[in-house]
């Protein structure tokens, strides 16, 4: 199968440095493989997502001439899928009710406190969890190459409240999608071992995942909505761009007022990603807006 990557942000709030530059390595990466670039808008929670973060993603993302090659999907349309997906794990007596609440539980991996549930019918309105005996979590990264994640142990798979847990949900999405190259920031690294984990119990083949270097704010935190990371301005693409190629370490003649096209076209002249990206594990940005 020919690559197929995707770009896949929650509707919680407006893009900002970091989330502009996940999109951009992702976009780079599939555009160096002469691939298919996708969009997902990840808005299965209903209690923190909103419509009109969705929209503003999607005009963000082409005002910096970010523009997926086919019409964006939404989880919030595929939820008999997830559930579809959630029956054949049940099905497969894999998955267990888990009664235990967060706070009573220990750091670290789920230490199995309710799996003498496997196999049983799960109950209403509890945790589902998946067992994960036999899960191997090491692996050959794209970009970080061999690494070996903790374990994460039984992870949730539905989640009290009755929401699709995102472990299964962005699993089986890969699959509907045809995703073959997962690239995103390094800190979701500890998640593709759950995922795949997933897509194992479904029958899906295994598929190529790449973790680039995050960045992070003056306080050395990860830029993200919880951190309360500013919004990129849309009218100003080249300013972001023109930040980013200075976290790269990146020598060119371009202006911040260049437009979002001869950015691109520049990032696309450098190549590789897996090439030019620095070895770290982030770069640290002297602010979090521009």
């Amino acid at each position: 199968m020919s690559y197929r990557g995707r770009f896949a942000p929650s509707a919680t709030g407006p893009l900002h440095l970091g989330s502009i530059f996940a999109a951009l390595i992702s976009f780079l990466d599939a555009r160096f493989h002469q691939g298919t670039w996708l969009v997902r808008i990840d808005d299965l929670d209903t209690f923190r997502c909103k419509p009109e973060y969705s929209d503003v993603i999607l005009e963000t993302l082409s005002a910096f001439a970010l523009v997926p090659d086919q019409p964006p999907v939404f989880q919030s349309t595929r939820v008999d899928a997830y559930h579809e997906a959630l029956h054949t794990c049940i099905a497969q007596e894999r998955v267990y009710t888990c009664t235990c609440r967060r706070n009573d539980l220990p750091r670290g991996p789920y230490p199995g406190y309710c799996r003498h549930r496997l196999g049983q019918a799960p109950l209403p309105d509890t945790a589902l969890r998946i067992d994960t005996q036999g899960l191997v979590t090491d692996y050959t990264d794209h970009y970080q190459g061999p690494v070996a994640p903790e374990n994460p142990g039984d992870f949730v798979i539905k989640r009290r409240d009755g929401l699709i847990a995102y472990q299964l949900a962005c699993a089986v999405d890969e699959s509907l999608d045809q995703i073959t190259h997962v690239i995103r920031g390094l800190d979701l690294l500890n998640s593709t071992a759950m995922q795949q984990w997933v897509r194992t119990c479904l029958n899906q083949p295994t598929i190529m995942y790449g973790h680039f270097p995050t960045i992070h704010g003056a306080d050395g935190s990860k830029l993200s909505k919880q951190t309360f990371a500013e919004a990129v301005d849309p009218h100003r693409p080249g300013v972001t761009y023109s930040n980013i190629a200075q976290l790269l370490g990146c020598t060119h003649d371009l202006s911040p007022e260049a437009s979002a096209s001869e950015w691109i076209h520049y990032f696309q002249s450098l190549g590789d990603p897996v090439q030019f990206l620095p070895k770290t594990p982030h770069l640290l940005a002297d602010a979090q807006a521009e």
